[in-house]
């Protein structure tokens, strides 16, 4: 996982928002019709002052997120139970799923899942919390200096 700084330049480019459901099936020609033009800053809640992004360096496909996805890691979040946290573990920054009951643990993402327990009279590992992966679905890369 690399770490990118702050998530500056997010908001700058606008796309169109469309009104509509996918359909599997015939569509209408009306479908193609656009409403308004829509930020990405306007979908979601990204602190200038909290909210860093980092690319992430492995596929975790039961979290949704493939290699080379731009994650928005929030350090002002409070962490929970079964959420995805980036963690200061072993020396480096790690993505893993932090669990808190019935010990707190770390969860690896990948195929084994390993968990590794928690000290309860530490102070948990959480350098931020994973507030929204963003995913190339199509394969056509990012634009963009995050991580490169």
């Amino acid at each position: 996982m690399c770490l990118c700084g702050g998530y500056a330049g997010l908001n700058r480019q606008a796309v169109m928002l469309v009104s509509m459901e996918i359909q599997m099936a015939f569509q209408s020609p009306a479908q193609n019709y656009t409403e308004t033009r829509l930020n990405l800053g306007d979908l979601v809640h990204l602190s200038p002052y909290s909210t860093y992004l980092m690319r992430s360096e492995s596929d975790c496909p039961g979290a949704g997120i493939v290699k080379g996805s731009v994650l928005a890691i929030d350090r002002a979040l409070t962490p929970a139970h079964g959420q995805l946290i980036v963690a200061e573990f072993d020396g480096e920054l790690t993505l893993r799923r932090l669990l808190l009951n019935p010990v707190p643990a770390l969860q690896a993402l990948d195929a084994d899942e390993t968990v590794t327990l928690l000290d309860v009279t530490e102070e948990l590992p959480v350098w931020g919390v994973v507030a929204y992966a963003l995913t190339d679905v199509a394969g056509v890369g990012f634009n963009g200096p995050v991580g490169d």
